[in-house]
């Protein structure tokens, strides 16, 4: 008989376990930082020391897993200018003129978030807009994808950008009808400007942090798989670990190009808790659909000479497939960013020679955003396990302006029931800060979709499963995360009743969040 005693007793709510044993139960106790004992009674592991809390028919879950984020970015842009409340030019050009106010002439301004297909003028970023703002200053300003950028002529200037300078392998440089930069630059342009950019201090990546923690854990994720796109944010956060400074659990995900440095990291030895994890590689192959750089099988409606461009990760397949080979073969993930049908389908053929190459192991490849998959390759996620990191809210988004780009396509754009109808396994996440890192919001954007192919639409239940137990399933945390049982980490979120009829309500509902605990602490 088992005499370890709960500390805590919750009672008489609704507990979604995504536990396939006990789905739901109305009891939870936690000893410590681990879950105790999960049902209906539990009346065995109490004392007169037990403290009793009264959850009064609120919804329990697990603590809410975004499976992909950009955990210190998101920070930095919730301190950047807030590009994304402009919706038109001259709400864009306030919103700078407001945030360099006495900030020192010439210094570095950033941010982001602006999305041209809700400018009500029609109007699209131009060079003159930041130089009319905060003139002299060099600025770069990232579309809400962060697959384009709108720069200052000050930064144009610093980088040597000028109507001579050619289109870097896997990036464009937008031009007017002289030929001379708009300032708007498209993946791989946007380094042009970046390797300019002062490193940041700690004291900005410890701002960045608080900020992110703060955000996320107000919104219920308790864990994230952070795709690292700096190797110092990779060692900062390994050291943030070390001192128990982590609010937020992280999963690493490490640039694919750096994996000959991240080899030697691991063979020397890195630090590991329950806060922080590194589980493998991040590439690109593709863009994003906004940017018309989303790779696709065929030209875009609305571009007929553009079929989107590979990513600069993209440029040696030969170098991705051996770094792929070669981390697998150590046991680590390989997740690549493929948005675009065709990008999706040589992702998809990489890893399957890797897999025919090594053999049989439970590696778990994830394709991140998955978004246009043609059908014919839909049912290979099955079949090669490979999971598909899907971010709903990008779903909504791209309803708005899909249609023109891709016409007939749009019927397999974002093909969430399809794919779970053959058995893929679906995880979800925000691309956060690309989107809001919103559970609740996500959850409602697939059960909805904005109304867009609601065909492909999941259930309530489905959702919640793959922002829990199949996220930490994507990010190799199922033993300890993502499901509300014995043994478990006492992570988890308390919701208001309303959340069970997120399926019959069109608008998002505000304020669903009652509690968040860690630990079995409620931060």
């Amino acid at each position: 008989m088992n005499t370890l005693k709960t500390e805590k007793i919750y009672v008489n709510g609704i507990i979604l376990t995504q536990d396939d044993e006990r789905s739901q139960v109305s009891q939870m106790a936690t000893h410590g930082k681990t879950i105790l004992a999960v049902g209906d009674d539990l009346s065995q592991y109490t004392d007169d020391k037990t403290e009793t809390i009264d959850l009064n028919g609120a919804v329990v879950v697990p603590g809410f897993i975004d499976a992909h984020v950009h955990f210190l970015w998101g920070g930095e842009t919730l301190l950047s200018i807030p590009a994304h409340d402009a919706h038109s030019k001259s709400e864009f050009v306030d919103i700078v003129k407001k945030f360099a106010e006495g900030r020192p002439a010439g210094s570095w301004l950033k941010g982001g978030g602006w999305n041209e297909h809700h400018f009500s003028d029609g109007s699209y970023p131009h060079r003159s807009w930041l130089d009319e703002a905060a003139p002299g200053h060099p600025m770069i300003l990232t579309r809400h994808d962060g697959h384009s950028g709108i720069a200052s002529s000050a930064l144009l200037d610093l980088a040597g950008i000028n109507s001579e300078t050619a289109d870097p392998q896997g990036g464009l440089v937008d031009r007017d009808e002289q030929g001379e930069p708009t300032g708007i630059l498209r993946e791989s342009a946007i380094d042009l400007v970046l390797q300019h950019m002062p490193e940041e201090t700690e004291l900005e990546l410890l701002k960045n942090l608080e900020t992110s923690q703060n955000y996320l854990l107000e919104r219920g994720v308790t864990s994230v798989g952070d795709m690292i796109y700096d190797m110092n944010h990779f060692r900062f956060l390994q050291d943030m670990a070390r001192q128990g400074k982590l609010k937020v659990r992280v999963t690493a995900y490490t640039p694919i190009l750096k994996w000959p440095e991240m080899k030697t990291l691991l063979q020397d030895g890195i630090y590991e808790d329950e806060y922080f994890q590194y589980k493998g590689l991040k590439g690109f192959s593709d863009g994003s659909l906004g940017s018309h750089t989303a790779l696709m099988l065929d030209p875009y409606d609305d571009s007929p000479d553009s079929a989107g461009i590979y990513e600069v990760d993209w440029k040696d397949v030969n170098l991705i497939r051996t770094n792929i080979s070669g981390a697998d073969k150590m046991g680590y993930q390989s997740v690549i960013h493929a948005i675009g049908d065709r990008a999706v389908r040589e992702v998809l053929d990489v890893f399957q020679e890797v897999i025919e190459e090594n053999g049989p192991r439970d590696r778990r490849f994830r394709v991140e955003h998955a978004q246009h998959i043609h059908p014919q390759d839909q049912s290979r996620f099955a079949e090669l396990d490979v999971i598909a990191s899907v971010q709903p809210a990008h779903c909504v988004d791209d309803a708005l302006y899909a249609n023109k780009l891709l016409g007939e396509r749009c019927d397999y754009a974002y093909p969430f029931q399809s794919l779970k109808q053959a058995d893929a396994v679906l995880a979800f996440g925000s691309d956060w800060p690309v989107s809001p890192a919103d559970p609740v919001a996500t959850i409602h954007g697939a059960v909805h979709r904005a109304g867009w192919h609601t065909e492909q639409a999941l259930g309530l239940d489905d959702s919640v499963e793959a922002h829990t137990r199949l996220a930490a399933y994507a990010c190799f945390r199922e033993h300890d995360l993502g499901i509300l049982k014995a043994g478990h980490l006492a992570d988890f979120v308390v919701l208001d009743p309303d959340f069970q009829h997120i399926d019959a309500v069109d608008e998002i509902l505000e304020g669903l969040i009652q509690a968040v605990f860690m630990d079995g602490k409620k931060v």
